[in-house]
């Protein structure tokens, strides 16, 4: 082997390395859920879907949206009705910790189990 391919060989080896290595998702990626029947899901695309018990408690608002990560704060970008929510977010073992606003503006702390990836 010259001196010439060796590296060429390398540089290949290192490629296929990084190619063959998944890509972990995030650590929100999955579906949460809580007792009330809170649901909240986020996916790979940096997407989320969300059903959230009204504020008068008598039935579940769906919504839909972009969300992103910066450290431990998360911004959930919701398509309809157009609002955006800025909280802190917390996992302990299996359960996720963040508040949610509603679009008339109540926060409601959500303390949601990890049900699925």
């Amino acid at each position: 082997m010259s001196g010439k391919s060796f590296p060429a060989l390398l540089s290949l080896a290192f490629l296929l390395l990084l190619a063959s290595c998944a890509v972990e998702p995030g650590p929100l990626y999955g579906t949460w859920a809580d007792n009330l029947g809170d649901t909240l899901s986020f996916f790979d695309d940096n997407t989320f879907n969300a059903k959230i018990i009204n504020s008068d408690g008598s039935s579940f608002d769906n919504y839909s949206g972009n969300y992103s990560l910066l450290l431990n704060a998360l911004t959930l970008d919701c398509a309809e009705p157009e609002m955006r929510t800025v909280t802190e977010w917390d996992i302990r073992g299996n359960i996720l910790y963040m508040e949610w606003v509603t679009p008339d503006r109540v926060t409601r702390p959500l303390k949601l189990y990890k049900v699925s990836n």
